[in-house]
């Protein structure tokens, strides 16, 4: 990559040099958990008063609160001082100011896209560690990976993990580690635009391997949102022959499956959080090529303008994905025998008419569905004489294909 020389990064905080300690074990509660015991000890009036302190002490010092009950604070003029002299080589320094630049590219890209939007850009910090770090979602070893935490819209690092995706995961390169630096990135734009809480509230009414499907799509939208930056990146002259292939190379290394095939020899699905290496290059190519964060929806999926019912029906074509919508024109009897399906005949806006086969022992029924109802979909078109068929409108347990999806009054059943 061509980064030398470009505009560095004053958001970045060293703790490279801070010794952490998880004192009395309370992790991310820290003294909040003594208050149980303040009670018992001090009554109702004493307890009030060590709240009445912890309240001066927000309001007069400028100090924060959470910090405090976590055991963490420290005077605001010293919150990016190190504890030591940060040892470092030649190498490492230059990793650092790398690191600095690309941040600092990210901060140009979606300053830009936001400010378009109308929106406003919060830049966050990137915190540069050594074997363990505190942050507002808890104690994380350096074997946790890179991580952003939306509690206190912070990307957390250790630059020893650029050494494991080059050995390990034989994905070298500056531009691989520049795309690790943008997808957490993009985590962050997923936190601003308010996606990242949608997520966590419904994946708390959901099993497992359903909030597990759920994080893949966070996942792979943040791949998407590295894209964009990248294409950005490209447009700034930034990129250099071969970079794109490091980046698609790190995005299939660190795929769900090629890291479960490493660690255990197999692979299961269901248990995906990240998504296959399959998926990763994907989504990072959907933005790369587009530039365009409407096109990173991993929730409800894209599907090519071209590929319309229309287009496949006269060339004759099945096994097609096929995005559209029509009006509800019969309903027909569930299919129960073998895979159980949800039958109807949709009314297309250019007057053809396509059998809808919703699988539903893989995704929702639309019990409310009516004639006249307005449904979007995204699936799979087989070509009959009639008109055809649509399948696949639902994910894929397995991650083999492509998930389709309906959408009825503004749900999604998938």
């Amino acid at each position: 990559m061509r980064w030398q020389g470009r505009r560095s990064s004053s958001n970045i905080e060293d703790r490279r040099g801070m010794r952490v300690s998880n004192a009395g074990g309370f992790g991310g509660g820290g003294m909040l958990r003594l208050l149980p015991m303040a009670f018992r000890f001090l009554g109702f009036k004493g307890t009030a008063l060590v709240a009445a302190g912890l309240l001066g002490y927000t309001l007069f010092t400028g100090g924060n609160i959470g910090d405090l009950l976590s055991g963490s604070a420290q005077p605001a003029s010293s919150a990016r001082s190190n504890a030591t002299t940060v040892k470092q080589s030649a190498e490492e320094k230059q990793l650092v100011q790398f690191v600095s630049v690309i941040l600092a590219d990210t901060e140009d890209t979606w300053q830009q896209l936001f400010h378009q939007s109308g929106k406003q850009y919060k830049e966050p910090r990137l915190v540069l560690f050594r074997n363990a770090v505190k942050s507002a979602c808890g104690m994380a070893q350096s074997a946790t990976g890179p991580f952003y935490c939306p509690g206190d819209q912070q990307v957390y690092i250790d630059l020893g993990f650029y050494d494991e995706l080059k050995n390990r995961f034989k994905a070298p390169g500056d531009f691989a580690q520049a795309y690790v630096i943008a997808h957490e990135i993009g985590h962050h734009v997923q936190t601003l635009l308010g996606i990242s809480s949608k997520v966590h509230k419904s994946k708390q009414a959901l099993d497992k391997v359903a909030a597990n499907k759920l994080s893949v799509k966070q996942e792979l939208q943040a791949d998407c949102f590295a894209g964009v930056w990248a294409y950005y990146a490209k447009q700034r002259d930034m990129l250099e022959p071969g970079d794109l292939e490091e980046g698609l190379r790190a995005a299939s290394a660190i795929g769900d499956d090629n890291i479960q095939k490493q660690a255990r020899g197999y692979v299961t699905p269901d248990s995906f959080t990240h998504g296959s290496s399959a998926q990763r290059v994907k989504w990072f190519k959907t933005g790369f090529n587009s530039g365009d964060i409407r096109q990173c929806d991993t929730f409800a999926g894209k599907a090519p303008a071209s590929n319309s019912i229309a287009t496949a029906f006269k060339q004759q074509r099945s096994d097609v994905q096929v995005r559209g919508s029509g009006v509800v024109k019969r309903l027909l009897a569930d299919d129960n025998e073998g895979i159980r399906h949800q039958k109807f005949i949709l009314k297309l806006d250019n007057g053809r008419s396509v059998l809808v086969a919703h699988n539903i022992d893989l995704a929702p029924r639309i019990d409310n569905l009516k004639i006249g109802d307005r449904v979007e979909f995204y699936g799979e078109y087989e070509w009959n004489e009639k008109g055809g068929v649509l399948h696949w409108t639902h994910d894929d347990p397995r991650g083999r294909h492509e998930d389709g999806w309906l959408k009825h009054k503004g749900r999604v059943y998938q």
